[in-house]
Order: structure tokens, then C-alpha cells, then sequence
């Protein structure tokens, strides 16, 4: 009975302590679960279900517009030509001018693709685009909310730099249209490519950055015990082994790790030195309920609906929807 009488007053501790502190629900490219990815469909799709931050993926075409999307090329699971034929890969959107990169279709997954078995709940949208940010912006002003934020992300490799722009240049396009569209205080700045977070840290020091980081699968980004040239030169062997160190040491903001690399123990040490931490993708209830137990400041998640319902179960108290038409 003793153990029974801990166990509910840890929970209600817990569910306490995510009603007080702010949680931050991100949708995951829009929510691609339930929309096409990085469409503003799915944008206003999870404004109508209520988030506090849409996340998205940037890239720049050959004519210099900032577009929205998460590989560095057209996607041969998502792009149709304007003969429905789904392209071959290895396009890259600096080789393309802008009217070339939205004359594709991305409103629907190739049928019988992995990527198409991952979401089978997913409602096709024909027709969809590949936005800009700056209409992503338009949409998100149409929508009257004035608190969602975004957290967006350059998307460039140290392995393939013929296919974005260099970091600086990438930069410098991506400051000058957030202060040209006067969202500089309503996003965040995210990579795995450190060298990015880097130069905007210098450039616009008021934008917060989040530093991706993927220790385990099969892409990892950064080490323990050796360097990285995604690291911007601030590995974790440098500062004791520890990953929240070296973030914190870069200047970050957030730490924003895949989930399975999370613990309690590195919460606790982030929270210490003032990060944050922002896991992703999470698309499960229980490691949603799991990682909200261990202190993390929110998730990114391709459900925000059901990461919407496992948050209030928590406690915490959710964003308004915001409904707009796309």
C-alpha cells in the first residue's frame, strides 16, 4: 500500500510540475502524419489543431527564394512532375529557379513507398506546393495567431556543399528575409550543421538557436569521443564527455536531441547549465507521457494532435487553434 500511496503522490508531482512550466508543442514539418509535409496545408492544419510552434525545413533555390522543404532536393517520394510521373532523385533546389521548384505536386506520397507505409493516416492533399517561407509567414499572419512561433531549420551538409548554398551565404539569406518580414522575434534558428548556428549567433543574436543532435541510428552527427565536422569544432571530448556542455560552450539555446539518445540524468544537466530540451520525433503516447515526466521543455512530434492530447493529459495547458484556409 506504501508503494502504491509514492507512486500516486510522484504522479501528481509530475502532472504539478508540467502545469507550471511552459511546454512547447511543435509540429513536426507541419504534422506529416496528417497532412503532406511542409505544405501550407499541413502548416494550417496544425494551426486549426492548436501548437505552439510549427516546425519546418529550409532550402534555397538557384534564384535565391527560401523555400520549405526537408530534403536539399526534390523528393522522389513526394515531387510529381506535370505528368503525375513521381522524380528521380538527386535534383537540388540551388539548381533550380523558384518557379521550376513549385511547378512540382507534393500533395501525395508515391503509393507502396516506405515513406507512404510510415503514415497511412496521412490525407493527400493534390495539388500542394512547395511554399516559401515567406508564404508560410502570410498564412501564419491570415491565422490572427500572434503567439506560434517556428522553428526552422537550414538544410545543408558538410558531406554534399554543392547542394545548398555555403553556410554564410545560406545565413545571410535566411536573416535578411526574417528581418525583412519582421519574424525575428518569433523564431528559432535550428541545425545539425553547426556552422550555421554559429554565424547566426553572431549575426542576430537575439534569435534563439537549437542544436540537433543524433547520437544513435543511422545517421549521428556528433560524438562523445572524437570530433566532428558537423560540430562547428565544439565537441563533447572537449568539455568532459558531455553533450550539453558543448552546446552550451557553442552558445546554444536549446538542446534539441532524437529521443532515444534522452535520459533524466542529461535533462537535469541541460536545465543546469539554462538549455532547454527539445527532443524529436516523438510519435508514441507513452514516450510523449515519458519524456514530459522527465522534465523536457517540449517535443517535436508528426502527431501535434496526439501529442496535444497526452500534454493536457499531463497538466499542461494547451495553445488556442488558430483555424485559416491555406
Amino acid at each position: 500500500m506504501r508503494g502504491v500511496l509514492l507512486a500516486v503522490a510522484l504522479l501528481m508531482t509530475v502532472s504539478a510540475h508540467a502545469a507550471d512550466r511552459p511546454f512547447d508543442i511543435e509540429a513536426h514539418r507541419g504534422g506529416r502524419a496528417l497532412r503532406p509535409e511542409n505544405t501550407l496545408q499541413s502548416f494550417a492544419n496544425a494551426l486549426a489543431i492548436g501548437v505552439d510552434t510549427l516546425e519546418l525545413d529550409m532550402g534555397v533555390t538557384k534564384d535565391g527564394v527560401v523555400v520549405v522543404s526537408h530534403d536539399r532536393h526534390l523528393s522522389p517520394d513526394l515531387a510529381r512532375d506535370a505528368h503525375g510521373n513521381y522524380v528521380q532523385p538527386g535534383i537540388p533546389f540551388v539548381t533550380l529557379t523558384l518557379k521550376e521548384v513549385q511547378s512540382y505536386d507534393v500533395g501525395q506520397m508515391r503509393p507502396g513507398s516506405d515513406y507512404a507505409k510510415g503514415f497511412p493516416d496521412q490525407r493527400s492533399v493534390p495539388g500542394a506546393r512547395i511554399p516559401t517561407l515567406s508564404e508560410v509567414f502570410a498564412l501564419v499572419r491570415r491565422s490572427g495567431n500572434k503567439q506560434v512561433r517556428l522553428n526552422i531549420e537550414t538544410k545543408l551538409s558538410p558531406d554534399q556543399p554543392d547542394d545548398a548554398p555555403d553556410p554564410e551565404r545560406f545565413v545571410a539569406i535566411v536573416l535578411d528575409l526574417l528581418r525583412k518580414e519582421g519574424f525575428t522575434d518569433r523564431v528559432t534558428i535550428q541545425s545539425f550543421d553547426w556552422r550555421t548556428l554559429q554565424l547566426a549567433q553572431k549575426q542576430a543574436p537575439s534569435i534563439p538557436t537549437s542544436y540537433l543532435t543524433m547520437q544513435s541510428g543511422v545517421f549521428s552527427n556528433v560524438f562523445l569521443d572524437k570530433p566532428s565536422h558537423w560540430t562547428a569544432g565544439f565537441d563533447p571530448m572537449r568539455y568532459q564527455g558531455s553533450l550539453p556542455k558543448a552546446i552550451k560552450a557553442a552558445g546554444g539555446a536549446i538542446w534539441s536531441p532524437f529521443y532515444k539518445d534522452v535520459t533524466p540524468a542529461l535533462v537535469q544537466e541541460a536545465h543546469g547549465l539554462g538549455l532547454k530540451v527539445l527532443p524529436w520525433t516523438v510519435n508514441d503516447a507513452r514516450t510523449m507521457g515519458d519524456l514530459i515526466d522527465m522534465g523536457a521543455d517540449g517535443i517535436i512530434s508528426d502527431h501535434p494532435d496526439l501529442l496535444r492530447q497526452v500534454a493536457g493529459e499531463k497538466g499542461v495547458v494547451l495553445p488556442a487553434p488558430a483555424p485559416v484556409t491555406p
